[in-house]
């Protein structure tokens, strides 16, 4: 992380689902905003792109489709479980969705990340209309930050009901900083509150391993089985409602085909979806 830049793979993420919005491929996907928190010579690519038969380069293509389906899956949940009070986007980097969602018109949206980021991001978004009844940002670093008393200074309010939208961060994350992470929204969390997050699954029993990320200084520090992910989630008050990953998506896609090799790790990657179920 770089003092007032936003993360490499938040950037990475946003420049593929703009680029994704000149030709989207996958049923529902848009995301007018990504291209206008970008650095400029992001921006200047999305640019040379547009016109182009396809927006992504040949090795592009592949992670491009897998961020639109994650946008969708993630966008999806949100609306089933709309309306709600509050959504608090945990590592929100450069997420639009407080911009471009309807269903967040009478929700306040409280936008948690690493102050580098987060900064970059503000002074991004600074001049643009979001559509949640109110915005508001939260500077935390999680792995070693305090959450509640920061949320709560933002006006958060635990007895409200809530959605906690937790994207492509918990691999990122020792399992003891997720487990503790966990507790913390169930602890803010009224009945009826929802979590959604990302995480990768283990590799023949382990945790996957990036080249990629370890040299960007984002390293991969965690991953679980789906039994895992489900019994933690539980000994933290989260009741599984469902767990889903690229290849259940293609399967509501027949046209659309993506193969392993052509998106790497985030082929272990899979969405997790409960309700919080009481203390």
């Amino acid at each position: 992380m770089r003092p007032g830049q936003p993360s490499r793979t938040a950037q990475f993420v946003a420049y593929n689902r703009a680029l994704g919005t000149l030709a989207p491929e996958v049923p529902g996907f848009s995301d007018p905003f990504a291209e206008l928190f970008l650095p400029d010579r992001l921006r200047h690519r999305v640019e040379q792109a547009r016109g182009r038969t396809s927006p992504y380069t040949f090795w592009q293509r592949g992670i491009g489709l897998f961020n639109q389906f994650r946008t969708v899956i993630l966008d999806r949940a949100i609306q089933c479980a709309a309306p709600f009070d509050q959504l608090v986007i945990l590592g929100a980097g450069l997420d639009s969705r407080a911009w471009r969602l309807d269903c967040l018109k009478d929700t306040v949206v409280f936008e948690v990340d690493h102050p580098s980021t987060q900064s970059w991001k503000r002074a991004r978004s600074e001049a643009i209309p979001f559509k949640a009844k109110d915005l508001r940002f939260v500077a935390l670093d999680f792995a070693s930050g305090q959450l509640a008393p920061l949320l709560q200074s933002a006006g958060f309010d635990p007895r409200k009901r809530t959605f906690w939208l937790w994207e492509g961060v918990t691999m990122y994350l020792r399992p003891a900083v997720v487990s503790a992470n966990l507790a913390a929204f169930a602890s803010l969390s009224a009945l009826g509150s929802r979590l959604a997050l990302t995480y990768l699954r283990k590799n023949c029993g382990r945790i996957p391993r990036s080249i990629i990320l370890t040299v960007l200084g984002e390293p991969v520090r965690s991953a679980f089985t789906g039994a895992e992910i489900a019994v933690l989630a539980r000994e933290h008050c989260w009741r599984l409602q469902s767990d889903t990953n690229v290849e259940d998506w293609l399967k509501e896609t027949p046209g659309l085909t993506l193969k392993r090799w052509q998106i790497g790790l985030q082929w272990l990657e899979s969405i997790w979806v409960g309700e919080a179920c009481g203390h």
